[in-house]
């Protein structure tokens, strides 16, 4: 009688097991990515302002080149780098009144140094090494095709040759950098 009631339970226990249910669930959400073109110009060297200064007649004459200036670029696409000066005149400050005017086109000169864009310099800068600014509505152009990347850096360096024909006193202008997907 005993293993009677074993199989009857064991047979009740089996029947129970084929009867039970799977309470698995499943679903599913989409995941859109808005994204936009984005680029990013810094400058790196953490100075706002480039002081070169001339101390001796021989400095005028032959100019004085700053250090280096690191800049970088993130992109999420291939871009280009131009500079302008913001006007085509040096703003003077000083003492005197007359033989103020000093032409940022005569006196600076620039040049791209330890690129790390992946891009290229124009064949002027890569034969002379130092590019000429010309009138304000045409920038210098410092790269083009530079690769897509978040830390695509180069290093720019001015060199200013005011010559003899300039008063003492400060002259200042800015120099306005362009970073543009290409």
């Amino acid at each position: 009688m005993q293993a009677r009631i074993f199989i009857l339970f064991i047979t009740f226990l089996g029947m129970n097991t084929a009867y039970a249910q799977n309470v698995d669930g499943a679903a599913s959400q989409a995941a859109n990515l808005q994204m936009e073109n984005a680029i990013e110009l810094t400058i790196m060297s953490g100075v706002s302002n480039m002081d070169i200064e001339f101390n001796s007649l021989n400095d005028m004459i032959n100019g004085v080149t700053t250090a280096k200036h690191q800049i970088r670029v993130r992109s999420n696409k291939k871009f280009k780098v131009t500079v302008k000066p913001s006007s085509n005149n040096f703003t003077y400050s000083g003492s005197s009144l007359i033989g103020t005017l000093m032409k940022v086109s005569t006196v600076m000169k620039i040049k791209v140094t330890d690129n790390q864009t992946g891009g290229s310099q124009p064949l002027v800068a890569q034969l002379l090494g130092w590019q000429s600014f010309s009138v304000l509505n045409t920038p210098v152009t410092l790269l083009t095709g530079c690769s897509a990347g978040g830390n695509q850096t180069f290093n720019i360096q001015y060199k200013a040759t005011p010559g003899t024909n300039c008063v003492a006193g400060s002259y200042t202008t800015d120099m306005v950098y362009t970073a543009t997907q290409e």
